[in-house]
């Protein structure tokens, strides 16, 4: 999800800053509370979703050449995380069934009812996604991507990449409810020309998106560095930090970072409208550029 070559640039001692993202640990950290280890950058944000072959062929303009967020570029990483938005929900879905004797005149476990049917409509809606933006990056037909890319005169601290269905914008709107038919964004925290580069992406028509990442654009500058962290860490499973960075905040900072993942990977959690009004001043990287 994020290149090696993208991780190191954060790394220490070749290792990042980060909570893990597997099932099991996900499952022990919420008896024993959430934390964030040190994780090596080949272990970091690893996914199965294509074969090895097809991966080079197809990332070879994201992976062998420098992020200059090209139209081109922008589409290979918008698809690549909504397919891995895609793989997941789908093994969380295989998971939760699994767990279901549909067979059975026992009661059904309502905790896996539940995540099973939350993670079906949403691989639904990722798969749809996925088809459109394969159809697109094959036909070339890039402009069929919307963006909105901020460039900070700044190395990055946090780097994340990954894509989600926003319920609520940064102007505590409510833009799409969490049941029913819904639209991805794609968010990716990386790096470029020594400063850290935002991107958000999403399909042409997705209107809900796109005014998602409008009041995105509207906010002061100076904390929209700031906002992108709090959004990685309340939406993108895949975020990470340099240990220099993460070390550096006060513990409150660090806790309520921590709680919005904690909470994040919680069935009972329900977004406040105001999830991503800003709040604590987490990074001060200054704007350079918006488009």
């Amino acid at each position: 999800m994020i290149p090696r070559s993208q991780l190191k640039q954060i790394a220490q001692d070749g290792h990042i800053v980060a909570v893990p993202t597997s099932l099991l640990a996900i499952m022990k950290m919420q008896r024993t509370g959430f934390e964030a280890k040190e994780i090596g950058v080949g272990e970091f944000s690893t996914m199965n979703c294509f074969c090895a072959g097809h991966d080079k062929v197809l990332f070879a303009p994201v992976e062998d050449a420098p992020l200059a967020f090209s139209p081109e570029q922008l589409a290979l990483l918008h698809y690549r995380a909504i397919a891995a938005e895609f793989y997941q929900r789908n093994s969380q879905l295989e998971s939760a069934e699994s767990e279901l004797d549909h067979q059975s005149n026992e009661p059904r476990n309502l905790r896996f009812s539940w995540i099973a049917m939350c993670n079906d409509q949403a691989s639904e809606e990722a798969h749809q996604a996925l088809v459109r933006t394969e159809r697109l990056i094959a036909a070339r037909r890039f402009e069929d991507l919307r963006s909105l890319v901020v460039r900070f005169d700044a190395a990055p601290a946090v780097m994340a990449a990954g894509a989600f269905r926003p319920i609520y914008d940064f102007a505590a709107r409510r833009v799409q409810k969490p049941v029913g038919l819904c639209c991805y964004v794609a968010m990716h925290l990386l790096a470029a020309d020594g400063g850290a580069v935002l991107a958000f992406t999403w399909l042409h028509r997705d209107l809900v998106a796109e005014q998602f990442a409008r009041t995105f654009a509207a906010l002061p500058r100076e904390q929209m560095a700031s906002l992108a962290v709090q959004c990685a860490f309340e939406h993108i499973e895949f975020t990470c930090m340099s240990d220099l960075w993460w070390s550096g905040l006060k513990r409150p900072m660090r806790a309520a970072l921590l709680e919005r993942v904690r909470r994040a990977n919680s069935l009972s959690y329900r977004r406040s409208s105001r999830c991503l009004s800003y709040r604590i001043r987490y990074a001060d990287w200054p704007v350079a550029d918006i488009r």
